[in-house]
């Protein structure tokens, strides 16, 4: 994907700073992951801003822990929230999903810093 097509991505998020450095850390220079981001949220029933979301909720679970947790596999735990919603998934709240999912279960391929 060509950083013009990046750029054109993530303008929706100019509005919230978190988000832009959240991608800068975590996908800037990456170029595998964000094709696999966005394919999963277009098999997902929620947005990309959903899905934004819930990874700032899991990155700050992980940080207030001490944990580290590879990108892709931050990109599937997610994933594995979206698919605990099941056929419900559009009167879900995603971020709320993946906390829900980090006070039941955690997130044992986390590993400390």
């Amino acid at each position: 994907m060509s950083e013009f097509e990046t750029s054109k991505c993530w303008e929706q998020f100019a509005d919230s700073p978190s988000v832009l450095a959240y991608l800068d850390a975590h996908f800037k220079g990456a170029d595998d992951l964000l094709p696999a981001l966005l394919e999963q949220v277009d098999e997902s029933d929620f947005s990309l801003r959903d899905w934004m979301e819930a990874l700032l909720v899991l990155n700050q679970w992980l940080e207030e822990r001490g944990l580290n947790l590879p990108t892709n596999d931050n990109i599937g735990y997610v994933s594995c929230a979206v698919a605990s919603a099941g056929a419900g998934a559009n009167l879900a709240h995603l971020p709320s999903l993946v906390d829900d999912l980090l006070k039941q279960y955690g997130c044992e391929r986390a590993v400390k810093k």
